[in-house]
């Protein structure tokens, strides 16, 4: 790894959960330089500008959180065994995703509504991307007769993403899990009951 890129890479890593707890407007860079203990100037040596350092760890923290819950997923073999610890994934380690901040798709959603094209253009890449795996997994459980073959896979990834964000932006405005986990045992009921064959 070259020195620039592992510069960079510390950058990153350390600015990450400053974005998500401040929001990528409200962050700025008096905190990143005391975070990461550099000056602005040798931040700029790396970056063009913040906007450039917010989509970093943008990027940082979702496929952060991505990766965690594919491990997860991955360790289940039935199709309908992977969207339920999927949707487990954010009761099991509320505290840990609320004390970094909070989901980092729901705080940038919300952040770059109006104000980071770029930004606001990677979250919807990353629902996207998020709805694709359910949907895939959907496809191939109904392939292996695990899944119910009149389920709308595309449909079920929309209200399965609308439940957990829905229910963890709740839990973490309110300090109460009781939104969270009433919309995550929602999902389990809708796939043992409508999805599972």
């Amino acid at each position: 790894m070259s020195r620039i890129k592992e510069t960079r890479d510390h950058i990153i890593e350390q600015v990450a959960p400053i974005f998500n707890m401040h929001g990528y407007e409200g962050t700025s860079m008096s905190q990143l330089c005391k975070a990461i203990n550099m000056t602005k100037g040798a931040i700029y040596g790396n970056f063009k500008n913040k906007d450039e350092i917010a989509l970093a760890a943008l990027e940082y923290n979702i496929a952060n959180i991505s990766m965690k819950i594919s491990k997860v997923v991955k360790a289940k073999k039935n199709s309908c065994d992977k969207l339920i610890a999927f949707a487990n994934y954010y009761p099991n380690h509320f505290p840990e995703i609320s004390n970094y901040g909070g989901c980092p798709i729901l705080n940038a959603a919300v952040d770059s509504d109006h104000s980071h094209k770029p930004l606001k253009d990677f979250v919807v890449y990353a629902i996207e991307n998020w709805m694709s795996n359910i949907v895939n997994i959907i496809y191939s459980g109904i392939k292996k007769e695990e899944i119910n073959p009149r389920t709308k896979p595309e449909q079920f990834a929309s209200i399965f993403v609308s439940l957990l964000e829905g229910g963890f932006m709740l839990s973490k405005v309110t300090g109460d899990t009781i939104h969270l986990s009433r919309n995550v045992d929602h999902i389990i009921y809708l796939v043992n009951t409508e999805l599972r064959s």
